[in-house]
């Protein structure tokens, strides 16, 4: 593995690998962006590269993993060593606001206007051919995007994995993959923690017209007797499928059953990606996605925290609104 520290004035390269005490490199579902934090050696007056405000970090190994740009960093009066973070050009789409209308689009027509208007290179969309009007404004870029994947989610019944690579803003399915690496004790399964929740529950959705007159209602009656009733409401709106929506709702409303997990490293270990678990004492069986990693590099080690996620839950905004 290695790093790369670009200074933003002089464009000025140089591998830091060796000095770097450790670093994380990290994302989320919930976020487009991916981050990079790093601690490196800092002699005052020396001739060590320092982090700034500005500059780029590029991590790579047999190809380009992370570029990103500086935005935090910290040093303490006494302190050996600095610490940084970068964050890949996915943050432009959290950080800047749009204003546009949508008659008659899809999402990856969406998505392309919106990347193309602050300069934001697309490496792949999937094609839905689904048509949306919706308009934005004052609204972050990236909740716009996670948007209209979602109404496409909700007409396909699909789930989309959105996050930013070195290439660009990648939308793709969330699939399973004939690929997925097996996680198993004594093996590259360190430890793990499951956790039940019924806290976010919905398992009744009642359908109204736009007047509020009650039209049906959908719900999972064996999950009402176990915890009791916990109802949404959805509006019937022209030319909507309002049943599909409402049984989307009652399935992303499920009870939840995430793991942490501690795993030696593996760099295709990303959020988005699925693995198949095997712990027999914890009765931890089966395809899981990861919802979040964390990779550490720290004294020549190597390893990943995971929250796993036993469904296909995809991360969801309703940004705008619909265009009548």
């Amino acid at each position: 593995m290695k790093l790369y520290l670009t200074k933003h004035k002089g464009g000025q390269s140089r591998d830091i690998t060796s000095l770097a005490v450790s670093w994380t490199w990290s994302g989320d579902k919930a976020s487009i962006t991916r981050q990079l934090e790093l601690e490196v050696a800092f002699v005052a007056d020396s001739d060590l590269p320092v982090p700034e405000i500005g500059d780029l970090v590029t991590m790579e190994d047999t190809e380009r993993l992370f570029v990103g740009v500086i935005l935090k960093r910290s040093l303490g009066s006494e302190d050996h060593t600095m610490s940084a973070t970068a964050f890949d050009y996915g943050i432009y789409l959290q950080k800047n606001d749009c204003t546009a209308k949508f008659t008659g689009a899809t999402p990856e027509e969406i998505t392309r206007s919106l990347c193309a208007e602050k300069g934001i290179p697309v490496a792949s969309l999937p094609t839905t051919g689904i048509q949306l009007r919706r308009k934005f404004a004052g609204v972050k870029i990236n909740q716009a995007v996670t948007t209209v994947w979602s109404l496409a989610a909700e007409k396909n019944g699909k789930r989309y994995a959105i996050r930013y690579t070195p290439s660009g803003l990648l939308v793709k399915e969330r699939t399973v993959s004939g690929e997925s690496l097996v996680l198993k004790a004594a093996g590259n399964l360190m430890d793990a923690t499951t956790t039940e929740d019924a806290s976010n529950v919905v398992n009744s959705v009642a359908i109204y017209d736009k007047n509020g007159n009650f039209l049906q209602r959908l719900g999972d009656t064996e999950s009402q007797g176990l915890i009791g009733v916990m109802e949404a409401h959805i509006t019937q709106r022209d030319g909507a499928d309002a049943v599909s929506e409402a049984n989307h709702q009652l399935e992303d409303g499920k009870q939840t059953r995430t793991v942490t997990a501690n795993v030696l490293g593996d760099l295709s270990l990303i959020t988005g990606e699925t693995v198949v678990a095997r712990e027999a004492r914890t009765g931890l069986e089966g395809i899981f996605w990861i919802d979040a990693d964390v990779h550490t590099w720290k004294n020549n080690n190597y390893y990943a925290k995971l929250t796993l996620n036993c469904r296909n839950v995809a991360a969801t905004a309703s940004a705008g609104s619909e265009i009548e």
